[in-house]
């Protein structure tokens, strides 16, 4: 019910592309699915939108959206903008890839790439 309410209240906040964009709603909202004790995690894709006043353009991109328990959470735009622009359902989404188990890696440890291929990082 809390995180719920939560999502209401990210889905109402206006879009804006540099200070409260995809990334910037998403992750809050799984931190606080994490804090409230939810399986939760931040999800990169390559997005498609059909423009809705623009018939037969598409606007293609990297997106952002939450998955929250196995359910995709996805409020990008708020109601108003969906009105104009196409709803967030609406979005088709390609490669999608669990952004939160990604983990930083030092290639000179070897896997995923082949250790004597490339040449050593010169900071070594």
């Amino acid at each position: 019910m809390e995180l719920e309410k939560f999502i209401v209240e990210v889905h109402n906040e206006p879009f804006n592309i540099l200070a409260n964009n995809c990334i910037h709603k998403h992750t809050r909202i799984v931190r606080k699915a994490r804090d409230l004790g939810h399986d939760a995690s931040l999800m990169g894709c390559i997005s498609v939108i059909p423009i809705k006043p623009a018939a037969g353009i598409l606007l293609i991109g990297p997106h952002f959206y939450a998955e929250v328990d196995g359910k995709m959470v996805d409020v990008s735009m708020e109601p108003e903008l969906e009105k104009t622009v196409g709803k967030n359902e609406d979005i088709f989404r390609i490669l999608p890839v669990n952004v939160s188990k990604l983990k930083p890696m030092n290639p000179g440890e070897g896997p995923p790439l082949p250790s004597g291929y490339f040449p050593p990082w010169p900071w070594r």
